[in-house]
């Protein structure tokens, strides 16, 4: 059925407001086999795996588990669809006949960022959707071009590890400027930067503000290349997502980026994290910077470094120690015989694999986990600010962490 007999064209002096009708809500995969449409294979399915966690207190095992690393990736692919509708911010696609998630997506855990914030209503089976609110009929069009558009986009760690191994990948299949790229407005200069870095100097841009739409005739799509769930539906905490990520796709991002950097050098700094962020402080983060600094460790706040100096710095450490958050997405650039010293909350309904599951995809040193006890703790563990919560790390727990990464170091 033609674009126009679905979405139609309302007379100039119409409002352009459209109230939107339930579609089929199917994965990419499901809607090419149904269209007929060809899925180039960029990389193959790949299996991600490792040893056992590695963690500080004796009773972490009982309550996180103790299980060795190991995920199966899917292949990373290469579709090309036609008459397509994308939202700013939104990796959720409109074709004519239905609207689009990636395969990685699971309606039974995840909740989508286009969800949470009411852009759209799913069936309670999971098998229809409407977007909601108004849409404009007079939308912007473009005949050709490639989707990086991703809510979470705007977050660093996202950003490295599930959008630009993606935008790497379609660079390798067909070449830089093979189309224009479309990208969210506002991104951070240093995502910007990483981009160019990966695309090329000179590609060109099409930047979609959250509320804007765009109709493009011919659109290339890459499946997704790592992908942890932007929010959990209520489940119990064995069935929790912890993160997928794409060994292939990731580790050619980082070698591209790696050469933004220039080269390593020889002088290998430990390297301690400061955060600045909205939420999950560690109150007593000051105490354990002194403590580490007078034992030789390099503090850094890497908000206020440039992305060539982040990853020349996290290339070359010798042991990488910091609370979780989107500044800890750089242990990709680590090297295989750096350890990382994560502090996590004490806390079971989050993704307390994600780092060491995104380390073993790229190929940098083995993940430390040590825990603190929330400050206040919610009643809901679902509810959205649950994890988010304050936690305070014991300096004992720390030391004892660092004493483990500098026995594990080649």
């Amino acid at each position: 059925m033609p674009f126009a007999a679905l979405w139609g064209s309302p007379p100039i002096s119409a409002p352009a407001i459209f109230q939107p009708f339930p579609l089929p809500f199917i994965t990419e995969a499901h809607y090419a086999q149904w269209g007929g449409l060809e899925r180039q294979v960029v990389f193959p399915q790949e299996q991600v795996s490792g040893g056992p966690p590695v963690m500080v207190r004796e009773t972490d095992a009982d309550f996180h588990g103790s299980a060795p690393l190991r995920y199966d990736f899917p292949a990373v692919t290469l579709t090309t669809l036609n008459d397509v509708v994308v939202r700013g911010r939104s990796n959720i696609l409109t074709a004519p006949e239905s609207i689009i998630r990636h395969g990685l997506i699971d309606l039974a855990t995840d909740v989508t960022p286009d969800e949470f914030y009411g852009r759209l209503k799913v069936s309670e089976a999971g098998t229809r959707l409407g977007w909601m609110g108004t849409d404009r009929f007079n939308v912007d069009y473009l005949p050709e071009a490639v989707v990086f558009t991703d809510w979470t986009g705007v977050n660093y760690a996202h950003w490295l590890t599930e959008v630009l191994p993606r935008v790497t990948t379609y660079v390798q299949a067909r070449g830089p400027g093979a189309a224009p790229l479309l990208i969210d407005a506002d991104l951070h200069v240093n995502i910007v930067q990483s981009l160019h870095a990966v695309a090329g100097p000179d590609v060109v841009l099409h930047r979609l503000r959250s509320d804007q739409l765009v109709r493009v005739g011919v659109l290339h799509n890459i499946s997704p290349t790592g992908y942890v769930p932007f929010k959990f539906r209520p489940q119990p905490v064995e069935t929790l997502p912890q993160g997928v990520f794409g060994a292939r796709a990731l580790r050619a991002t980082v070698d591209r980026l790696r050469h933004l950097a220039g080269p390593v050098g020889f002088d290998r700094p430990r390297v301690f994290i400061r955060r600045q962020s909205t939420g999950r402080h560690v109150p007593n983060e000051a105490e354990i910077a002194e403590v580490l600094e007078a034992k030789g460790f390099v503090t850094v706040r890497p908000e206020s470094l440039s992305l060539p100096e982040q990853v020349s710095l996290y290339s070359r450490a010798r042991m990488v120690v910091g609370a979780t958050g989107a500044a800890f997405a750089n242990l990709i650039f680590c090297q295989a015989d750096c350890p990382i010293v994560v502090f996590m909350p004490r806390f079971r309904h989050l993704a307390y694999w994600y780092w060491r599951r995104m380390a073993a995809a790229a190929g940098a040193g083995p993940v430390i986990h040590v825990d603190g006890d929330q400050v206040n703790t919610l009643d809901d563990p679902f509810h959205p600010l649950a994890l988010h919560q304050d936690f305070r790390m014991e300096l004992s727990d720390v030391l004892k962490a660092v004493e483990i990464a500098e026995a594990l170091a080649p």
